[in-house]
C-alpha cells in the first residue's frame, strides 16, 4: 500500500509541476508498469497483511519473476535510449505492432490480466480454507473492477478517469479497513500457550523444510515454546529479540516468520506475553504484591508493565493487583479462625 501511495505522490507531483499534460497514447508503459506492480501487489497481499501462507519468499519471487523482466527490459531500453513507439490511434497500433515496445506492451498488458484475475481469487480461497468475514469477497469484487478500471485508462488515459479511479481506489480501501481489518483485528484473540515436553530435532526440522512449509514453521515455533517455558530466558530484564535467535539457532527473519506463522505480529509481542503471564501467575500465588516488582518477570519499567498487562489480559494491573492482594488478606484471617474451631 506503502509503495501504491508513492507512485500516487509522484503522479501527482508531475501535474502540478507540468501545466500541459502530454498525450499518452495507447498502453504508455508509464501506465502499464503502475498497473503491473498494482496488480502483482493486490493478487499477493489482498488485505495489506502478511499472511502465514505468503512468507514462501521462493514462491513470491517465482510469481513475481515475469513482472521484474518485463520492468527489467524497460530499463534497459531506456538506458540505451531506446525511444517509445508512438502509438495514439489504432492504426498507429497496427503499425508498430511487432515492435519491440508494442510487444512488451501486450506482454505487459496480458501479465497484469493474469494478476487480476487471481484478485478476484484469492479472497474465494482464503474464505474457504480460513474464517473470513463475507465482505472479504465484495472486497475482492471490489479491488478487480477497481483494477479492470484502470486498464480502460491504461488503453486511453484521461485525467478526469484518472481521479475517478484514485477516488474508486480510496474507498476500496476504506470499506477494507472499517468493514474487514478494524472488526476482525478487534475480534482476534491471542494463541493460547501450548505445554512442550520435547522439542523437535534440527533433523525433523530440516526434514518438514523439505516436505511441509507450515509444518517446519510450527516445529520452530515448538523449540522456541519449549526454551520459552523450561529455561525462562525472559525473566531477564536484558532478553530482547536478538538473544531468543541465539537461544533457538534461528536468524532474525526465520524467527519472525516462525512467530508470524502461529498468530504473533512480532518478537517482542511474543516475550511480552510471556512475562504478562508469568506477571499473572506470580500475582495469584501472592509472590508479586506491588507494581514495582515488575523487574521480577523481565519488565524494565512500571508503565511497560501497566501497559501489556492491560493489552494482553484486558484488565488494569494495579486493580488486578489490590484484588488479589485483599483475596490473600482474607484468606489469611480465615486461616487462625478455622483452628480456633
Amino acid at each position: 500500500m506503502l509503495l501504491i501511495c508513492l507512485m500516487y505522490c509522484v503522479a501527482l507531483f508531475y501535474f502540478a509541476t507540468h501545466p500541459v499534460i502530454p498525450t499518452l497514447g495507447i498502453l504508455h508503459p508509464v501506465l502499464l508498469i503502475y498497473l503491473l506492480v498494482c496488480s502483482y501487489l493486490q493478487s499477493v497481499y489482498p488485505l495489506g497483511l502478511c499472511l502465514p501462507g505468503y512468507l514462501q519468499w521462493g514462491r513470491m519471487w517465482a510469481y513475481a519473476s515475469p513482472a521484474i523482466l518485463l520492468i527489467f527490459l524497460y530499463g534497459l531500453g531506456a538506458a540505451v535510449g531506446s525511444e517509445l513507439s508512438r502509438v495514439y490511434t489504432v492504426d498507429d497500433f497496427r503499425d508498430y505492432f511487432l515492435s519491440g515496445d508494442v510487444v512488451l506492451r501486450m506482454a505487459a498488458l496480458l501479465l497484469s490480466g493474469y494478476y487480476i484475475v487471481n484478485i478476484f481469487r484469492l479472497p474465494h480461497r482464503l474464505a474457504r480454507k480460513m474464517e473470513y468475514p463475507r465482505d472479504l469477497i465484495a472486497y475482492g469484487s471490489a479491488l478487480g473492477l477497481v483494477s479492470v478500471f484502470f486498464v480502460c485508462i491504461a488503453v486511453r488515459f484521461n485525467p478526469v478517469l484518472l481521479t475517478i479511479y484514485m477516488l474508486l481506489f480510496t474507498l476500496v480501501n476504506m470499506f477494507l479497513f472499517f468493514r474487514i481489518l478494524q472488526p476482525t483485528v478487534e475480534s482476534i484473540s491471542y494463541p493460547t500457550f501450548r505445554e512442550v515436553q520435547t522439542p523437535p530435532t534440527k533433523e525433523q526440522i530440516t526434514q518438514s523444510e523439505a516436505d511441509d512449509f507450515n509444518e517446519a514453521n510450527l516445529q520452530r515455533f515448538e523449540v522456541m515454546e519449549y526454551i520459552m517455558q523450561h529455561d525462562k530466558p525472559f525473566l531477564d530484564p536484558l532478553f530482547n529479540r536478538e538473544r531468543l535467535c541465539r537461544l533457538v539457532g534461528f536468524n532474525r527473519h526465520v524467527a519472525l516468520q516462525t512467530i508470524r506463522s502461529q498468530g504473533y505480529n512480532d518478537i517482542h509481542e511474543y516475550i511480552s506475553r510471556y512475562r504478562v503471564a508469568e506477571l499473572r501467575r506470580r500475582i495469584e500465588q501472592g509472590i508479586i504484591t506491588d507494581v514495582k516488582q515488575h523487574t521480577q518477570v523481565g519488565f524494565r519499567h512500571n508503565q511497560t508493565a501497566i501497559t501489556s498487562f492491560e493489552r494482553y489480559e484486558g484488565k488494569g494491573l494495579v486493580e488486578f493487583i489490590e484484588r488479589n492482594n485483599q483475596l490473600h488478606t482474607e484468606e489469611t484471617t480465615k486461616q487462625p479462625e478455622l483452628t480456633e474451631k
